[in-house]
């Protein structure tokens, strides 16, 4: 898979639908941290990609008044389960973000360094190659709006429902922007089909 594709749709149960409106209406409570594009990232790391990277988008104008809201503890047990279950994904850690009104998730390419270090600390015996292996879901959680896209590659999508699942190939640049007048809500879970 070279370019954004959408792959799917699972069921968001009523339950988990109530939990991710008190997610966007009290993130901190629910344990979401703000994370600044140009700083604070989930997991300090010395990686020169992501430090380049960091460096780039100050250089371009981004500012510690852009950021998103990331949850990072597996909070939606059923959401996880559905797309293991359903993309064959094991080995796996997930997050949900919040991309709230006038922000947007710069584009990048992902480095999979969580993954890899997981791998080699946890599963040193599992043998797996990134490009052929890795498998990334994003999930949306709440209806799209009017503003809002999700783009790899030279794709844009865009009209989605809740529950509508999104696969991009191996190091595909990819982005979020969020112009509309509602937060974007998303699952994202990161592991291997092997």
């Amino acid at each position: 898979m070279n370019s954004l594709s959408k792959v799917g749709n699972i069921h968001i149960s009523i339950l988990d639908q109530d939990f991710v409106k008190g997610m966007i209406k009290s993130p901190e409570f629910h344990g979401g941290k703000k994370r600044i594009h140009i700083g604070s990232p989930a997991i300090q790391v010395t990686n020169k990609v992501i430090n380049d990277r960091i460096q780039h988008m100050k250089s371009v104008g981004y500012n510690y008044e852009d950021y998103f809201i990331e949850f990072n503890d597996d909070i939606l047990i059923e959401v996880k389960q559905d797309l293991k279950s359903n993309y064959n994904i094991s080995y796996d850690h997930a997050c949900s973000v919040i991309v709230p009104p006038g922000q947007c998730m710069p584009i990048h390419s992902d480095t999979y360094s969580y993954l890899m270090r997981y791998m080699k600390s946890d599963y040193p015996d599992v043998s797996y190659d990134l490009e052929t292996d890795v498998r990334r879901c994003l999930v949306f959680l709440n209806d799209w709006s009017p503003g809002q896209s999700l783009g790899a590659d030279n794709e844009i999508k865009y009209n989605w429902k809740r529950g509508d699942v999104y696969q991009w190939g191996y190091k595909a640049p990819h982005w979020c922007s969020n112009a509309s007048m509602e937060p974007i809500i998303f699952f994202e879970i990161t592991g291997l089909e092997i």
